[in-house]
């Protein structure tokens, strides 16, 4: 894969750095992969949806369409995510760094999408990539 370094360079300089919400695990309801999330006074139900690969009506599905406010604690879906992204400032995407062991499922499940939807925002992939540390993709980054 052939990556435009001058690009790369020029859009850093414009990056900011987007924290993924965690969510503490529901260990009383076995096979149902929720858990809970405190609301902050920065959050907005499609960001928390975002973050959480989930929709906003999925979330008041989660927690019977009861109004939230900051402190709240929101039922979501929670699974562990390890990877962030530095997001491009009025865009819903990011820039991610690979790392020794990561494939494109791996990676798109963190992004909420899948190997199809990275190779289409990468249009420069070649399939199948040949993945290698310090390479960057473009991958969605809407949740900050």
């Amino acid at each position: 894969m052939r990556f435009d370094n001058n690009l790369l360079l020029a859009s850093f300089l414009g990056v900011a750095t987007a924290f993924r919400r965690s969510c503490r695990p529901d260990t009383t309801s076995h096979g149902t992969d929720t858990g809970f999330y405190s609301i902050t006074n920065t959050d907005t139900l499609t960001n928390i949806a975002a973050d959480f690969c989930t929709t906003i009506s999925e979330l008041q599905n989660l927690n019977n369409n009861a109004p939230t406010t900051t402190g709240d604690i929101l039922k979501v879906p929670c699974k562990a995510r390890k990877r962030d992204c530095s997001r491009i400032p009025g865009s819903d995407y990011g820039y991610y760094t690979i790392v020794e062991g990561d494939d494109l499922a791996t990676i798109g499940a963190d992004f909420c999408t899948d190997a199809n939807g990275l190779a289409i925002i990468n249009d420069n992939l070649i399939a199948p990539p040949p993945l290698s540390p310090g390479m960057v993709l473009e991958v969605p980054c809407s949740w900050n």
